[in-house]
């Protein structure tokens, strides 16, 4: 039951199994159901949700951070193109992601 799939000679675990499908389609009965969960379903529950959240604001924080380092490079590469007077180079590294790769490596950012 655990793997979704249900040998198809078996008719005690068939007979399980559709029961629980009806069970999980009655939302009222499932709530009057959760005060019997056991601590570890409770905790496993908690662990997946927690799990789930973290992994969302962990996706947030590291496109954010993501976003703050590629801003940066972009901002050194800019200035040193401009020191140097690449002022060609700048503008083809603001709208050509190949070039601007090359000269980000080049410049070792």
């Amino acid at each position: 039951m655990d793997t979704g799939t249900t040998p198809q000679d078996d008719s005690l675990i068939r007979l399980i199994e559709d029961e629980m499908a009806c069970i999980n389609i009655d939302a009222a009965w499932k709530e009057s159901m959760m005060p019997f969960l056991t601590v570890e379903d409770d905790a496993r529950i908690q662990a997946r949700i927690s799990y789930e959240d973290g992994r969302s604001e962990g996706l947030a924080e590291g496109l954010a951070e993501g976003r703050s380092e590629g801003e940066a490079a972009m901002a050194a590469l800019m200035e040193r193109l401009f020191a140097e007077g690449r002022t060609e180079d700048a503008r083809r590294a603001a709208t050509d992601a190949g070039i601007r790769a090359r000269l980000l490596n080049e410049y070792g950012l």
